[in-house]
């Protein structure tokens, strides 16, 4: 959606969610044409990025596991770039990458990956799980954590719905 085919009192709201993002936006390049709807997705982004309290590590390698989970090119592309640059282990971006094993992950890694799967593939955490990942992240933080995969489980679902391609020369999976 481009801004100029918007009713004037929406293409503010375009202005707001758009604010900050680059090469059309994205999926919000796609949400736009539900503005008002995205802008409430692009608040929760914003606080995801900007004010969550998952540490960028973290963040990084659960919004990968579900974009590498959901076969969504589009924010893999985006979040294998933000994920190098906070530091998360190549071998860990190649693990995901591969849908191989989590052997070679660290336990923190395999905590983010397995909590991010189980949400994607059983919409629940196991006893054990939640377990071990209220003693890891605290309550605080896991509710983050699943708020954080059902944000990108929407995010990567309007990619793949709309085939969002990855930008030219990105390598994805």
């Amino acid at each position: 959606m481009s801004r100029e085919k918007l009713p004037a009192a929406d293409q503010a709201v375009w202005d707001r969610v758009m604010k900050g993002r680059t090469g059309g936006g994205g999926p919000y390049g796609i949400l736009t044409y539900a503005p008002r709807m995205a802008e409430h997705f692009s608040a929760a982004e914003d606080y995801f990025r900007h004010h969550g309290m998952l540490d960028t590590k973290d963040k990084e390698l659960t919004i990968l596991a579900c974009a590498r989970e959901l076969g969504a090119r589009f924010p893999w592309s985006r979040h294998e770039i933000r994920a190098r640059e906070a530091g998360v282990r190549a071998e860990a971006i190649e693990t995901l990458r591969a849908c191989g094993p989590l052997d070679a992950l660290n336990p923190r890694e395999r905590l983010m990956v397995e909590i991010a799967r189980a949400l994607l593939r059983e919409r629940r955490l196991s006893d054990d799980l939640y377990s071990r990942a209220t003693a890891a992240l605290g309550p605080e933080r896991l509710v983050e954590t699943v708020g954080l995969v059902s944000h990108y489980n929407m995010i990567s679902s309007v990619a793949n719905v709309f085939d969002l391609p990855a930008p030219a020369g990105a390598v994805t999976f």
